[in-house]
């Protein structure tokens, strides 16, 4: 079959025998996909730093006849973002990252918007100026709204206000947005422990961040408790959609 290339990000990598690596990405041209590379272990040219968790490549690669997994041929190193291999805290990040794209992508889907927005991420982390748990809040967020399953921050699920004097309003996963303070003194009743407090002013932020570019998101900034609600929020309300655990977001948070 004839040779095909396309840029891409590692995003998951496991050994294969004595000498092979099966490596998953993150692609421009076909979403997420997964290839072997025969032979990467042992390879002192063709894949040496190159198959590593982060890496943006441009890939060769050929379809298989009998296989879902493409044939990885050679890859080209773009972008290795050392800083996220020296850095555990933005290691951890970068890993949050992969993992979130790995459950919420299917193969052979693609997204140019999503694509980007992994690099942006992954650059965010990177550039090391701002903490990695809020490079890792706002990729989840921006990551949900694009796939249409951002949370509804627009106002109480109920009642539909968003004030000061419905305060304090809290996040329920159950139906992915607000519960305020009014409507749970006038008989609203949940179980303990399947909703979350959450301020004004971190609701705030996180509405303006769902709504700006991301080239844009470096302007805003959270204060310890913005990013410790943004983060529960956010692993509560996608642990719901996807009924599993993001088990980066727990090393992450004891890192933060």
């Amino acid at each position: 079959m004839e040779p095909l290339r396309t840029a891409a990000v590692v995003i998951e990598v496991r050994d294969y025998g004595e000498a092979d690596k099966i490596v998953t990405f993150y692609s421009l041209a076909r979403g997420r996909m997964s290839g072997i590379a025969k032979g990467a272990k042992r390879s002192l040219k063709r894949f040496v730093n190159k198959l590593e968790l982060f890496t943006l490549l441009e890939i060769h690669f050929t379809d298989s006849r009998t296989s879902s997994l493409v044939r990885l041929d050679q890859a080209e190193l773009l972008e290795h973002f050392p800083l996220l291999r020296s850095d555990y805290a933005r290691y951890t990040a970068g890993i949050l990252l992969c993992e979130l794209v790995l459950q919420w992508t299917k193969e052979n889907d693609p997204d140019p918007a999503l694509f980007d927005l992994l690099k942006w991420g992954l650059g965010n982390l990177q550039a090391g100026e701002r903490p990695p748990l809020w490079g890792a809040i706002l990729f989840e967020l921006k990551l949900l709204t694009l796939l249409g399953y951002q949370p509804d921050l627009s106002g109480c699920s109920l009642c539909g206000r968003l004030a000061a004097s419905q305060a304090p309003y809290r996040f329920r996963p159950a139906v992915h947005g607000l519960v305020c303070g009014a409507c749970a003194r006038q008989g609203y009743r949940e179980e303990p422990g399947t909703w979350l407090m959450i301020s004004l002013s971190t609701i705030s932020l996180l509405r303006k961040a769902q709504e700006l570019e991301p080239t844009k998101l470096s302007r805003l900034c959270f204060s310890p408790q913005a990013a410790r609600e943004g983060a529960a929020l956010l692993r509560a309300h996608g642990n719901h959609i996807l009924q599993r655990e993001i088990f980066a977001w727990e090393q992450l948070l004891k890192q933060s």
